[in-house]
């Protein structure tokens, strides 16, 4: 049977970022405080248990030198398993959990809550960017930047790579609202904050941006901590 393409329906490589994120996003992974869904305990390390069996193959596939017709099964076996259980957890305890679940957590997850569609004008930057943020211990976050393909490398027509981000509570929903934005034309992408917002909850996401300014479509939501 056929099987319906949905927002896991990805490459290995988005694939890998996705499903790690949601891991660190719901159970707190790197210093992230992660949300009250009420998810039991057994369900997050039967998660864990198949993420682990996901990573390890992939590990060894994603380097092509390594891979055996085996190998190449074990790898889809494991995303396969790891798919239909995340069908059944983002379901049930997220968009079938709200409240206590909400857009900004299920976007932070990396996921939709609702269709991201901008109207696109001539000349804008059409791709969303891969944004991932890991703090850092001078109060800010090292961040990656990637296009659809996976790469670093800024796709045509686009100028700089922008972060806006929001700090305190009660984020607009739409990141073209945040208060403050850095720029970057070039890696490595810091995201420096000031030793003052230390603690506070930050919400961030990133834009490619043309020669004249205008932002594409934005990356997923990111909320988490500005670190201590």
């Amino acid at each position: 049977m056929k099987r319906t393409k949905d927002q896991f329906h990805l490459s290995d490589y988005l694939f890998d970022i996705l499903v790690n994120l949601m891991y660190a996003i719901l159970t707190g992974v790197d210093g992230v405080i992660p949300p009250d869904l009420g998810i039991p305990d057994s369900v997050l390390t039967k998660y864990l248990t198949f993420l682990k069996r996901w990573n390890k193959i992939y590990a060894i596939t994603k380097i092509k030198s390594n891979t055996t017709p085996t190998n190449r099964v074990a790898k889809n076996t494991a995303k396969l398993i790891l798919t239909d259980f995340l069908r059944i957890l983002v379901q049930k305890w997220l968009y079938k959990n709200m409240p206590p679940c909400n857009a900004e957590i299920i976007t932070s997850c990396g996921l939709k809550p609702h269709s991201t569609t901008r109207t696109s004008h001539q000349g804008l930057p059409l791709q969303h960017p891969y944004f991932i943020a890991k703090p850092n211990e001078n109060h800010g976050f090292d961040c990656s930047v990637k296009n659809e393909s996976g790469m670093i490398a800024k796709p045509d027509k686009v100028a700089i790579m922008r972060i806006r981000y929001f700090i305190g509570d009660n984020a607009p929903p739409d990141p073209a609202k945040f208060t403050s934005f850095q720029d970057y034309s070039r890696v490595p992408i810091v995201l420096n904050l000031t030793t003052e917002s230390a603690g506070e909850t930050i919400t961030m996401a990133c834009c490619y941006v043309n020669e004249a300014g205008g932002e594409g479509p934005y990356s997923i939501i990111i909320v988490t901590k500005v670190p201590w």
